[in-house]
C-alpha cells in the first residue's frame, strides 16, 4: 500500500512539476511566439495559418516551409504577416529557407521585436525527457503541450525527432523546448494517436546560421538546388548500398534497398474465388518533401508482383497483366500545374541475367524547376506463359541521370530461381 502511495505522490508531484514548467515556459516567451499567417493580397484575409519563434534580438524567426510556401511559390499574390501575443499584427519577410527539412528562416522589424528571444540548446535532451511543444492550435491562441522526447526516428532519411504529444494543425512551425526553454526542435507533423514529430535542433542551427538573403526572383532557383543537392545524395546512398534479395513466386528480386526503405509484403492466397495467385512486395520510403498542397517529391516507391495461374489460358493471362500494368499509378502526388504529363519509352529487354522483359520508363517535369523529373518504371517478364513478375518503381524528384543510373541497375537485379 505504502508503494502504491509513494508511486502516486510521485506521479502527481511530476504532474504539477510540468504544469508549473509549462506555465513559466508561457509566461517568460509568451512575446516571442507568433502565429504566422498568410495573407491573400486581393482579399486582404489570411488563407492559411501556422506558428513561428523569434531566435534573436535582430528579429529572425524560425517557422516551417509548409507554412509560407505559398509565398515562396506566388510572392505577388501572397504577403506574410505575423500576430504576436498583444494581437498585433505587421510584416515579415522570408529570408531563407530549407524545403527538404521543411524550415523557413523570417524576419520582423527589429523595434517590433519585444521580450527575450528564444535560445538554441546546445544539445538534444536524453531519451525519455520531458519536451514542451508550443503553437498555435487550429487559431484559438498559444498553447503550450508537454510530452516525451523518444529520439531521433529510426531508419529515416529526412531526419525527425519522435515525439510523444498532441501536434494539431495551427502548431506546425512552433518551438519544441526543454525545461530550460531551450529550443530542440520544431513542430512539423503528427500521425495522430499522440505520435508527434519534431525538426531536430542541428538542421535549425545550420539554416539560423545562414547570413544570405534569398530575393523573391532566386526563389525558383533555390528551391531547385536544394531539390537536386537532395536526390543526388539519396540516390547515391541507394545505389551504393550492398542490395539484400529475397524470392517472391519463381524469382528473386532485391529486397532491402537501402536502411530508410521499408518493405511488405501480401498476397491472395486466402481468396478462394479469384482464378490467379498475386503475391506483392512493396517498398517505399515513407517520407517526402513538401513542395505545395498538390506536391510532394523526394519520394522512392518499388513494388514487385508475382502472378501465376492454373486456370487461365494464354489470353486472359495476357489480359490479366495487361489490366495490372494499366492501373499501375506513380507513387506521388501532384497537380497539372506542377508537372507535365508523361512521355513514355517502350522497349523489349534482356538483362543480364537473361530475364525477358517488356518494360515502359516515363518521365514527367516539373513546369517550375526544368532539371527536376519524375520517373515511373514498368516492367513484365515474359519467359513463361502462366507466371510473370511485374516490376515497378516511382522516383520523385530527381535528375535525367538519376533516372538512367537507377532503371540500369534496378532491371539487372531480377533473375529466376
Amino acid at each position: 500500500m505504502f508503494r502504491i502511495f509513494a508511486l502516486t505522490a510521485l506521479f502527481i508531484s511530476q504532474f504539477a512539476f510540468s504544469q508549473q514548467t509549462a506555465k513559466d515556459l508561457f509566461s517568460q516567451y509568451r512575446d516571442a511566439l507568433y502565429q504566422i499567417q498568410m495573407i491573400d493580397k486581393k482579399s486582404g484575409n489570411k488563407s492559411s495559418i501556422g506558428s513561428g519563434f523569434r531566435i534573436n534580438a535582430s528579429g529572425d524567426i524560425i517557422s516551417n516551409y509548409h507554412v509560407i510556401s505559398d509565398f515562396a511559390d506566388y510572392p505577388d499574390k501572397y504577403q506574410i504577416q505575423y500576430m504576436d501575443a498583444q494581437g498585433n499584427t505587421g510584416d515579415l519577410t522570408l529570408k531563407n529557407f530549407d524545403v527538404i527539412n521543411d524550415l523557413s528562416l523570417l524576419s520582423i522589424d527589429p523595434a517590433n521585436a519585444k521580450g527575450i528571444p528564444f535560445v538554441l540548446a546546445n544539445t538534444l535532451p536524453e531519451q525519455g525527457a520531458t519536451v514542451y511543444s508550443l503553437g498555435n492550435p487550429h487559431d484559438l491562441g498559444m498553447i503550450v503541450v508537454p510530452g516525451t522526447y523518444n529520439g531521433l526516428k529510426k531508419n529515416s532519411f529526412y531526419q525527425r525527432i519522435h515525439f510523444t504529444g498532441s501536434i494539431n494543425p495551427g502548431m506546425s512551425g512552433g518551438p519544441a523546448v526543454n525545461h530550460l526553454g531551450h529550443i530542440v526542435g520544431v513542430n512539423v507533423a503528427t500521425a495522430g494517436n499522440q505520435i508527434g514529430f519534431l525538426i531536430p535542433l542541428s538542421k535549425i542551427q545550420a539554416l539560423a546560421e545562414k547570413n544570405d538573403v534569398i530575393e523573391p526572383s532566386a526563389f525558383k532557383q533555390h528551391l531547385q538546388s536544394q531539390l537536386l543537392d537532395n536526390q543526388e545524395i539519396m540516390i547515391g546512398k541507394i545505389l551504393s548500398h550492398q542490395w539484400q534479395y529475397t524470392t517472391l513466386g519463381e524469382t528473386n528480386i532485391p529486397e532491402k534497398l537501402s536502411d530508410f526503405i521499408s518493405c511488405w509484403g501480401g498476397s491472395n492466397a486466402n481468396d478462394e474465388d479469384v482464378k490467379f495467385l498475386s503475391v506483392s512486395n512493396r517498398c517505399r520510403i515513407g517520407e517526402a518533401v513538401y513542395l505545395n498542397g498538390k506536391l510532394q517529391t523526394g519520394e522512392v516507391e518499388i513494388e514487385y508482383e508475382w502472378l501465376t495461374s492454373d486456370s487461365l489460358n494464354s489470353l486472359q493471362f495476357h489480359n490479366l497483366l495487361s489490366n495490372r500494368i494499366a492501373f499501375t499509378r506513380p507513387g506521388n502526388q501532384a497537380g497539372k500545374n506542377d508537372v507535365t504529363n508523361y512521355r513514355c519509352q517502350q522497349d523489349i529487354v534482356q538483362n543480364k541475367h537473361a530475364v525477358n522483359m517488356k518494360t515502359v520508363l516515363c518521365a514527367r517535369i516539373y513546369k517550375d524547376f526544368p532539371q527536376i523529373y519524375d520517373a515511373l518504371f514498368i516492367a513484365a517478364t515474359n519467359d513463361k506463359h502462366t507466371g510473370s513478375l511485374i516490376s515497378h518503381f516511382t522516383l520523385s524528384g530527381v535528375s535525367k541521370a538519376s533516372i538512367q543510373q537507377f532503371s540500369e541497375q534496378f532491371m539487372d537485379t531480377i533473375s529466376w530461381q
